[in-house]
């Protein structure tokens, strides 16, 4: 009985893909489908031709995204769309990062209880089928059916979980303040680095600028433990009216670190250079500088070990030349920040710094 009325249904449903509008729809559908995977090769020919790599870096945030997606699909329907990683791959994305995510083993200990499978479910639902809503209306509502959740938390497990709102209104502000502002911007943040001193590690605080527009990153200084005194002086020399690097800068953009409030602030401010802090737990809305740190961290210090200040600051000031006049960008579409100038018919020449840590090439015209 079960057979004839599955068999039923689908010929009733191939009858209605017979019909010419149906199947118009469908065709239509399917062109569109077309469309967007020759565009999507086109981008990824394009971004290999930039960078030199035959598939994006992803972070854990993209693979979450992708993951998502991947698994609501069968695994016969991810090999036909997805063309740089295997299915296998991609499904053991969700396994890892999102699946895995709630376990009981995964939820810490301490604190306030975590929320309920059947609750979380309820916010991906709801964060789904309203695409255009912010963290903040979603957390609104979740309130109001009576799962108080703040929007942090909201932005927390959503993410995890791949989902990103489009409409998330503070972001959208903040978008519009920094596109509107970062040609009189600045941000500053602190690294940290381990010496291995005699006496154990010792951990020093490094403070970056960067100037949003030209992407030039400089340091502000270095210190074991940076206190509202030392960070008056670094903002006293940054607005310095000869040599101050924040000179003409309007604003500067940094984290609720305490060290950037009090004293520092009140520099910059008498220098007409405001400080815009950054939301609770959002490093993303001051990216330049983190990303910066992270390749810094990547390219440079995590392969050292130094013993000295005096050999970090070496090593820092060697770094930030290779960075700002030697390293190309992909987010400058491959260019560099300051070039040095270069003779057009000199020959390829390698340059190395730390000891051929970092290399860089520029044709330079050989002494006859």
């Amino acid at each position: 009985m079960q057979s004839k009325k599955v068999y039923a249904e689908l010929n009733a449903f191939m009858g209605k893909l017979r019909d010419t509008s149906v199947h118009d729809m469908m065709a239509n559908m399917q062109a569109g489908l077309d469309y967007q995977s020759e565009k999507i090769r086109i981008l990824e020919e394009k971004l290999s031709a930039l960078t030199g790599r035959e598939h994006p870096e992803l972070n854990d945030d993209d693979r979450r995204r992708l993951a998502r997606r991947a698994h609501a699909m069968n695994t016969s329907l991810l090999e036909v769309v997805e063309n740089d990683w295997e299915p296998e791959t991609v499904l053991g994305w969700y396994r890892d990062l999102i699946a895995a995510k709630y376990t009981p083993a995964n939820r810490g200990r301490g604190g306030r209880s975590p929320f309920s499978q059947e609750i979380i479910e309820i916010l991906l639902k709801m964060a789904e089928r309203n695409p255009n809503w912010g963290y903040l209306r979603l957390s609104n509502y979740m309130k109001y059916i009576g799962h108080s959740m703040c929007e942090k938390t909201v932005r927390r497990i959503l993410n995890s979980y791949g989902i990103y709102p489009r409409n998330d209104d503070r972001q959208h502000s903040w978008n519009v303040f920094f596109e509107s502002h970062k040609e009189v911007m600045a941000a500053c943040d602190f690294a940290t680095y381990e010496l291995a001193t005699e006496n154990g590690l010792q951990r020093e605080h490094i403070l970056f600028f960067e100037n949003i527009a030209t992407r030039e990153v400089w340091c502000g200084g270095i210190a074991h433990e940076p206190d509202s005194n030392w960070m008056a002086q670094v903002a006293r020399n940054q607005t310095d009216a000869i040599d101050g690097r924040l000179n003409g800068m309007r604003y500067i953009i940094h984290d609720r670190d305490p060290l950037f409030q009090g004293r520092f602030t009140e520099y910059l401010k008498g220098a007409g250079c405001r400080t815009k802090m950054t939301p609770p737990r959002t490093p993303e809305m001051n990216g330049y500088i983190e990303s910066f740190i992270r390749t810094i961290r990547r390219e440079c210090l995590d392969h050292l070990i130094l013993t000295s200040e005096r050999q970090l600051r070496y090593v820092v000031d060697q770094y930030l030349i290779y960075y700002n006049r030697e390293r190309p960008h992909s987010g400058l579409g491959g260019g560099v920040i300051r070039p040095w100038p270069q003779d057009e018919d000199g020959e390829v020449t390698e340059f190395s710094r730390l000891g051929g840590l970092l290399v860089s090439y520029r044709k330079v015209k050989r002494a006859s």
